[in-house]
């Protein structure tokens, strides 16, 4: 494991438009063990609004164009980088930052081939760094019960799961991605799966608590103006036998009397969604609901991500959790080829 930090993180936020603002949130509510002391992003207004968001807590600190001279120029002043970069760049950040001997916190996708996480292991492992994926929806109430639950043996062998987060983008009539890099494949690395869809695919694995060894997926685009999909099902056997199902679509929301996770085990079934979960055990004729207080998960990852680097602990989810991610993402990619030809048009 990594050496400790010793006080406050210090860390430079690479990114500064989109979802930064989300970590922007966690640096303000945990300004006692972490710091954003600088900015990097391309976009004079991005970084603007990012210093405005954090001005309570010193304005994120020096600003800066291009990361590698941040990071040379700040070698001494910085001991982790947050990494909210479009997809494409994630991975020449990442190898740049465990050159550089700084800690690594970085947005879904880790990366966009299987090759890129190779080389990302290697050069984390090689520099000692310790690396965090930034998968939020981990920290969801209902996530962290279900897994208490299951690990403890609550509803027994666990035998089926389902994984979902759908929601119409844009709303009814809307073109949000039009002249957005997540409209393009070489720079997004496919569609909604790798993106939104990242976060019920982790959550599958994280509570399936096994490597998947059978995966098939299907596609289509319904809705949106991009090259990818916009909605993708995928279905995965995992190595302890339990069968798991992915929907993520952002051509329509949440199938009315759904969940975002459903787990089925011999002695009962949970299922929630956010902050809210309902166990029935095999048996009962109503289930049980708890509902849990409200919790912002960027805030909660923030704040995870500094406990880790000061108590040189291991992150819930590292390296080898993101390869795993992505790779259940293209293998479900590839085995829907074909899926554009009854697509619609772009």
């Amino acid at each position: 494991m990594a050496n400790k930090v010793s006080g406050v993180v210090r860390v430079a936020l690479i990114g500064s438009g989109g979802i930064s603002a989300a970590h922007g949130k966690g640096f303000l509510k945990h300004a006692d063990k972490i710091k954003c002391v600088a900015l990097c992003d391309v976009s004079q207004d991005n970084l603007k609004k990012r210093s405005e968001q954090l001005a309570p807590v010193g304005g994120g600190g020096k600003q800066f164009g291009d990361w590698k001279a941040m990071l040379k120029e700040m070698a001494g002043e910085i001991d982790a980088v947050d990494i909210c970069l479009p997809h494409h760049l994630h991975a020449p950040a990442i190898l740049d930052a465990a050159a550089a001997g700084k800690h690594i916190l970085c947005e879904k996708p880790m990366c966009m081939s299987l090759a890129e996480a190779d080389q990302i292991a290697g050069a984390v492992k090689k520099s000692g760094v310790t690396y965090m994926s930034a998968h939020n929806q981990l920290f969801m109430p209902v996530v962290q019960e279900a897994k208490r639950l299951i690990d403890g043996g609550e509803i027994g062998r666990v035998l089926w799961l389902r994984s979902q987060d759908c929601f119409r983008a844009g709303g009814e009539g809307g073109d949000p991605f039009k002249n957005s890099w997540r409209a393009n494949l070489k720079t997004q690395g496919g569609g909604e799966l790798i993106d939104t869809g990242y976060h019920p695919s982790y959550r599958l694995l994280y509570l399936a608590g096994a490597p998947a060894v059978s995966i098939h997926g299907q596609m289509g685009r319904f809705a949106q103006r991009i090259e990818g999909e916009d909605t993708a099902s995928v279905q995965v056997r995992f190595a302890n036998g339990v069968i798991g199902e992915i929907l993520t679509s952002w051509a329509f929301p949440l199938p009315h009397g759904t969940h975002h996770i459903h787990v089925m085990g011999e002695r009962g079934e949970i299922f929630g969604s956010a902050d809210t979960l309902h166990h029935l055990p095999r048996g009962a004729k109503e289930p049980t609901r708890v509902e849990f207080p409200a919790v912002d998960t960027f805030e909660a990852e923030i704040a995870h991500f500094a406990d880790c680097l000061r108590e040189g602990k291991r992150p819930i989810h590292s390296v080898e959790e993101g390869r795993a991610v992505l790779e259940l993402i293209l293998k479900a990619t590839s085995s829907a080829q074909g899926w554009e030809q009854t697509a619609a048009p772009r």
